[in-house]
């Protein structure tokens, strides 16, 4: 059991992917896993198409497995495992601005600052990647030119999507419904001007009053912040 990770993924595109890739490495190591997801967390896995390929990886004996925000009870009872020896080390990739000013302040009322807050009280290792540190690349999940998007007097690609993602809209002709979007790709087929576009690459760079914030976790017992999400391999081995 002392050979368990408790993941906590909050919700920040950037760095996910890579997140999803050093779990599947610790679970090659022959760690077991516990991911804790928030219920922004769950919202982007499933914007971004990862969340079925995360829970096909955590399948596994106890304590591997996931944990959802939105399954959970208000006063979060699964952090409880933190005083139970079950975890080596508590990891928050990718740790979202919200996220990391809740833990600076020692607000505990979503189930991944909750999982941080046990763990500094029960003096777990806590390793947090804030994606706001750093420049990153990130993508945006699906994107309407709305120049293109004009063109059309009704939409097709509307017409054809199987979950009504996508909605015709009186005065931005179409808008998308993230979470109900289950990346069939039947817009881009649809679609006769490409407007749709998916994964669109962009750049965030850091915000100094966010860096004043993040530089603060450093005072919290416990912490070490990552630069990226293989960097777990090599502190917690």
């Amino acid at each position: 059991m002392a050979s368990s990770i408790a993941w906590g993924i909050t919700g920040a595109g950037a760095f996910l992917r890579e997140s999803i890739d050093a779990v599947k490495k610790l679970l090659l190591r022959g760690y077991r896993v516990t991911a804790f997801v928030s219920r922004a967390g769950e919202s982007v896995l499933k914007i971004y198409g990862f969340k079925n390929e995360l829970e096909e990886a955590l399948k596994g004996p106890y304590p591997t497995g996931i944990i959802y925000e939105s399954s959970e009870p208000p006063s979060y009872p699964s952090t409880g495992r933190l005083y139970t020896g079950v975890y080596r080390a508590v990891v928050v990739s990718p740790a979202s601005m919200n996220t990391i000013g809740k833990i600076v302040h020692g607000i505990a009322d979503s189930l991944v600052s909750n999982l941080a807050m046990h763990a500094v009280k029960a003096r777990i290792p806590i390793y947090i990647l804030p994606v706001d540190a750093y420049v990153v690349k990130s993508a945006i999940p699906v994107l309407i030119n709305r120049e293109l998007c004009s063109r059309c007097g009704e939409c097709l690609a509307a017409l054809i999507c199987p979950t009504r993602a996508l909605k015709q809209h009186p005065y931005y002709r179409v808008e998308i419904d993230l979470d109900k979007c289950n990346r069939c790709y039947k817009c881009l087929e649809a679609c006769p001007h490409g407007a749709i576009k998916f994964d669109v690459e962009i750049v965030v760079n850091p915000v100094p009053y966010y860096l004043e914030v993040i530089k603060r976790l450093e005072y919290i017992p416990g912490v070490k912040l990552l630069h990226s999400p293989m960097e777990v391999l090599e502190v917690i081995d």
